[in-house]
């Protein structure tokens, strides 16, 4: 990724990785049952959480910029930002025919996503120098690093 990145444009790819996240738990859901079918909606909730609050993060650093960032709410620059991001972490094309077959195999099927996804928005922190933008990538990292500590204990728990 690029290491020129505004902080809006970051928080508009963090909500469209949390949008990508939010459909592929929400979809994997749809073909399963029992446990399996409820973590996998737990996650789709965090993942809608985490969306929000970045929808919120992004409307604050907006607020008084609207002339800056308003090319942020176009529909061709939301598909080209997403184009970036699309597959590289929720890969549907790549996804394994079971991936949802029962809780062991969905949960480390989403620390692994969770893992990659940690690695994307790390790899767009070493490029920033503003401290601001640095400051919020680092707390966009540490709420999905608490999502792969959170998977990675539930794992243990199935093993």
């Amino acid at each position: 990724m690029s290491n020129s990145f505004s902080i809006a444009e970051m928080l508009k790819i963090a909500i469209l990785m949390e949008e990508e996240g939010y459909k592929f738990y929400t979809n994997g859901a749809k073909f399963t049952d029992g446990k399996t079918k409820q973590f996998l909606v737990t996650a789709a909730g965090q993942e809608f959480v985490h969306k929000e609050k970045f929808s919120k993060l992004f409307d604050k650093i907006t607020e008084n910029k609207e002339s800056e960032s308003d090319y942020l709410l176009d529909d061709e620059v939301s598909e080209y930002l997403r184009k970036l991001i699309e597959n590289k972490v929720f890969d549907q094309k790549e996804e394994p025919e079971n991936a949802f077959a029962d809780l062991k195999t969905a949960v480390e099927h989403a620390v692994k996503t969770e893992q990659l996804t940690v690695q994307v928005y790390s790899k767009m922190y070493e490029g920033i120098s503003n401290k601001e933008a640095k400051n919020m990538m680092a707390a966009i990292i540490d709420e999905e690093k608490s999502h792969v500590a959170y998977f990675s204990k539930l794992l243990k728990e199935i093993v």
